[in-house]
């Protein structure tokens, strides 16, 4: 087991990232847990979504602090569909994911995180309003159509036990017409609503991790977390949208890669 000093040091850029971008980090936090802290996959995953819940609660609040929620008001309905669908997916999802072989669904992550890498590097750099404008104006399939996104999302999320920022923020951008910036806000406030839904779901089945992990891993890498959220929370008041862009779009391609070797 390794030290809880070595576990608040691994939080602090994962917690960074959270802040900055809006992410939970938890993609880059399991290849951690499972090498440097010898952790079997079975316990990675409730405690990877224990870590991620500190982590999105910090940098939502600090974000809430250095930057201005108020953009996201006429999104408020989209968002919300997204995050039911996320909610459901998360509550329901362990029965579904039994059906589905892993390399398979493995292979469409990274594919998918790929695309979305490529695309989002490709708008940061030629700063151009790219907008896939795919969701239906009648209120009805509109609400469907993101209700849907949230659920896929939401699935791959409680999968993994992370967060699905990574996917959430290029929804938003594209499908959505958000800005980065407000977006990775937003994707912090569903992410709370599914990772927090999968936690419960984990306190069911009795897989929450056990009380030597909690004080020995979980708190200090939460801990570092929270810093790293702080910080990055700051960075992103003053860094540039495009900027933002490019740099998630080569997290999402380091994501991929990281998913490949598992």
């Amino acid at each position: 087991m390794r030290s809880p000093a070595e576990a608040a040091a691994w939080g602090v850029p994962v917690g960074l990232l959270g802040g900055l971008i809006g992410l939970g980090g938890g993609e880059f936090r399991i290849p951690v847990l499972l090498r440097r802290f010898g952790l079997t996959p079975g316990q990675v995953v409730p405690l990877n979504s224990v870590i991620s819940i500190v982590t999105l609660v910090a940098s939502f609040a600090f974000r809430a602090g250095t930057l201005s929620l108020a953009s996201l008001g006429p999104h408020l309905a989209d968002i919300a569909v997204l995050t039911a669908g996320g909610l459901a997916a998360a509550l329901a999802g362990a029965g579904l994911v039994a059906r589905l072989p892993d390399h398979r669904l493995h292979q469409a992550i990274v594919v998918l995180l790929v695309g979305i890498g490529f695309l989002l590097i490709a708008e940061g750099v030629a700063g151009a309003g790219l907008r896939l404008d795919l969701l239906p104006d009648a209120a009805l399939p509109r609400a469907g159509t993101g209700f849907a996104l949230g659920a896929a999302i939401g699935l791959v999320a409680t999968l993994l036990g992370v967060a699905g920022g990574e996917l959430l923020i290029p929804t938003l951008v594209f499908i959505h017409g958000l800005e980065v910036k407000p977006a990775g806000s937003a994707s912090l406030a569903i992410s709370i609503v599914i990772v927090g839904a999968a936690l419960v779901r984990y306190r069911r089945l009795g897989r929450l991790p056990p009380r030597d992990h909690a004080a020995r891993i979980a708190l200090p890498m939460g801990a570092g977390s929270v810093a790293g959220a702080a910080i990055g929370a700051a960075l992103a008041a003053i860094a540039p949208s495009d900027m933002l862009k490019v740099l998630l779009g080569l997290v999402l391609l380091a994501a991929a890669l990281v998913s490949a070797r598992r």
